[in-house]
């Protein structure tokens, strides 16, 4: 299932459920979150939650649809990236005293938000 070449990178699928999981059931959000932050295999859930493997699967699969689809209309998860390397960025001009630069950033930011 990991290899499959459409799903995103497992630490994008983790940002999208800090932002978008209470969005979805509570099922779906449980096999996600073992899938994905305990890192249980799909058999392994499959015993947990006494469903079958391919239920697990195609609930990794339309979970994660569910989340890259609430992402690209909402884009929560990019934007809140974007600032933090912005951030990261006008720490590092602070630290070098480049107010120049530091207040176009700023300036950068504020329309980001």
């Amino acid at each position: 299932m990991r290899n499959d070449k459409q799903q995103p990178d497992h630490t994008v699928v983790c940002l999208w459920l800090d932002f978008y999981g209470p969005l979805l059931t509570e099922r779906t959000r449980d096999v996600l979150d073992l899938y994905f932050d305990c890192d249980l295999s799909l058999a392994e859930i499959a015993e947990n939650l006494q469903i079958s493997r391919q239920a697990v699967h195609d609930k990794v699969r339309q979970g994660v649809k569910t989340l890259a689809d609430y992402e690209a209309k909402l884009g929560l998860a990019r934007r809140h990236q974007l600032i933090k390397q912005k951030l990261e960025q006008m720490k590092q001009n602070l630290d070098k005293k480049d107010t120049d630069r530091l207040y176009h950033q700023l300036r950068q930011l504020e329309d980001m938000l």
